[in-house]
């Protein structure tokens, strides 16, 4: 048999339930805490469902703050929101590589992410009327083509400039100097389709010439791909 009473608290900052062995509810600074016998760690507590009426939970509240020894909050959105929602996380680990994707109406699962190894990609390289050459470009990979190459004048070169897109030992592989006239009006674009196969690694390089030119700005993209 037990007691039912009508105690309105204790007076002592923490309160054991469970005899000598049993867990201790403490205050500290108006938090109620869940302590082991010994009020020497914190003790786990077992619930059917927990709703927090703030906005956040903190993992790891005991942080350090130094090293790896942090917290790791979640956090309600502040704005936004324009109604309960309800995120079901996924029912399994997932495959290595795979990202979290959503149904639309709150499940999370995991899904292949696409390759971008054969996706289009467009390197650019600015070009001043005082650059010195040759001009490092990027350097391809072991099966990229180089399909598209232009040059975008930005501001008009004065004096009689040159320039050529291409590698050490073949400065014009890719874009020869007759396919562009860097005095042209700014907003002109010359573009050339080299139409060659994969070369391997290549150090793409731009050759230019002054020509005694004091102003001009151009950019210098450079189209390519790995084909699938």
């Amino acid at each position: 048999m037990g007691i039912y009473s009508d105690l309105l608290g204790t007076l002592r900052s923490a309160f054991k339930i469970g005899g000598t062995a049993g867990v201790l509810l403490k205050n500290a600074a108006g938090h109620l805490l869940v302590r082991n016998t010994g009020d020497s760690a914190d003790a786990n507590v077992t619930a059917a469902k927990v709703s927090v009426s703030g906005d956040v939970i903190e993992i790891n509240s005991d942080a350090a703050a130094a090293g790896a020894d942090w917290k790791y909050t979640l956090q309600r959105p502040a704005a936004g929101m324009a109604g309960a929602l309800t995120i079901t996380l996924p029912p399994n680990a997932g495959t290595a590589g795979f990202a979290v994707v959503t149904d639309g109406a709150g499940n999370w699962t995991y899904a292949s992410v696409g390759s971008t190894a054969s996706s289009d990609k467009i390197d650019t390289t600015s070009l001043a009327f005082g650059t010195a050459s040759p001009l490092a470009l990027f350097s391809t990979g072991a099966a990229d083509v180089v399909f598209e190459v232009e040059v975008i004048i930005d501001t008009a070169f004065n004096g009689a400039p040159s320039l050529s897109i291409g590698i050490a030992g073949s400065t014009s592989k890719y874009m020869s100097a007759t396919d562009i006239d860097l005095t042209a009006a700014a907003g002109t674009v010359f573009t050339v389709h080299p139409g060659l196969p994969a070369a391997g690694v290549e150090a793409l390089i731009a050759t230019y010439a002054a020509g005694a030119a004091s102003a001009g700005a151009a950019r210098i993209l450079v189209h390519f791909a790995t084909p699938q």
